[in-house]
């Protein structure tokens, strides 16, 4: 009954669901939009960061302070710096695999200006365990000259593996051999240029000191307890777990989906009023049917699951074509965009793909499949609860004799 009331005046039927459609289609496309977010921030932040722990210094009780003639040369703001007893200390924990220090400064390569890292490159690699290497070697010396440039910065440069560059930091020049070139695939860290640490320290005048000492855990459950150890030691230090880290980037992108399901709902519940509206004329229309159903046994309840039904019939329709339409916005139109180099025939062009750069394919999980459809149909049957509620209240005898 609920089904052929519906669709006997299908234009109002049709249009009431259009504002369902509307309502679920853009909650299921803010929602992909933000768990691909999601997606995206873990593999890149799991890619970026390889270490468990990084310590830096926070204060100037522990460390050297940088003049404020090194400040400028050297590109370190005013930051402390940590002597190289700190690593042998964090090593002797027995819950750490893997130890390394980094010197970081700015320097000057071949008259660019660059980051230079000062790194024991075996321990370094054996931390961050992302240093993909595609030509050549790393270094195993401690204060030779020889470098590990970034595939970007080899372009830059128009440089090799052999190729022999100059290296400034702050006033001291030393001329180094390309020994390796790495890629990582993220523009910015490949200007990037690792250098022996004894040599970073020696050029500029930091003999036994570094910026931040990374640790790898032989468990990545134990690095609180961990960073709590070195905390204990070294109380001027600053202990940065990258499991925090990663909390803050989650709590960053549930704020993001909040926002944009607030935006969604306010669109869906535009589309509720309409349904509430449509139920209303319903019983409006069929006042002389419920007084009929009534007076050969229909009961309260049964007139009331009746329009209830046709509310939640609306919603379903609309939610399952809604989410038909936010899967054709948010999956075919880019893809249809990117295979035409952004020419389409939907306008003019809607996004360029220089280099031929990879779209990020929007992530469509069964949560946000789930949580759209309950949505649109919760609202519409929550819409239809007071037209059903005064279908159900009508009197039998007055009910018949409207006309």
């Amino acid at each position: 009954m609920a089904y052929r009331n519906l669709i006997k005046r299908k234009l109002r039927f049709a249009l009431t669901v259009a504002g369902i459609v509307v309502g679920v289609a853009l909650i299921f496309s803010l929602l992909s939009i933000t768990a691909t977010a999601e997606q995206v921030a873990r593999q890149q932040f799991t890619r970026l960061v390889g270490y468990d722990i990084a310590v830096i210094n926070g204060t100037l009780r522990q460390g050297r302070a940088l003049t404020q003639r090194q400040i400028p040369l050297l590109g370190l703001g005013t930051q402390s710096l940590l002597t190289e007893d700190v690593v042998d200390a964090i090593s002797n924990i027995p819950e750490v695999y893997a130890v390394t220090p980094v010197l970081t400064v700015r320097g000057i390569v071949n008259g660019i200006a660059t980051t230079v890292q000062g790194v024991v490159f075996q321990s370094y690699a054996d931390v961050v365990g992302n240093i993909n290497v595609v030509e050549g070697t790393g270094f195993l010396c401690y204060d030779c000259r020889e470098v590990v440039i970034g595939k970007g910065l080899a372009i830059e440069l128009n440089a090799s593996v052999g190729s022999k560059l100059t290296v400034s930091i702050g006033n001291t020049s030393v001329e180094a051999v390309v020994v390796g070139i790495f890629e990582t695939g993220i523009r910015f860290q490949e200007v990037v240029v690792y250098a022996p640490l004894r040599l970073v320290q020696e050029a500029s005048g930091l003999e036994g000191y570094v910026t931040q000492v990374l640790v790898k855990c032989r468990d990545p459950r134990s690095a609180q307890a961990v960073a709590n150890a070195i905390t204990s030691m070294f109380p001027g230090l600053t202990v940065v777990t990258m499991a925090a880290s990663l909390q803050r980037v989650e709590e960053a992108i549930n704020t993001m989906t909040m926002f944009f399901l607030s935006i969604g709902l306010v669109a869906l519940t535009a589309g509720g009023f309409g349904v509430m509206n449509t139920m209303f004329m319903a019983v409006a229309e069929r006042t002389r049917e419920i007084g009929i159903l009534k007076s050969i046994g229909a009961t309260d309840g049964y007139i009331f699951a009746l329009f209830l039904l046709e509310s939640a019939l609306i919603g379903l329709v609309g939610s399952v074509t809604g989410l038909f339409v936010g899967v054709f916005f948010t999956r075919v139109v880019p893809t249809l965009i990117s295979l035409t180099g952004g020419v389409s025939a939907f306008g003019p062009r809607l996004a360029q793909n220089p280099g031929g750069l990879r779209l990020v394919e929007v992530a469509i999980t069964p949560e946000v499949v789930l949580t759209s459809i309950t949505i649109g149909v919760l609202v519409a049957v929550v819409a239809g609860l007071l037209p059903s509620y005064r279908a159900a209240r009508m009197k039998p005898a007055e009910a018949v004799r409207y006309v």
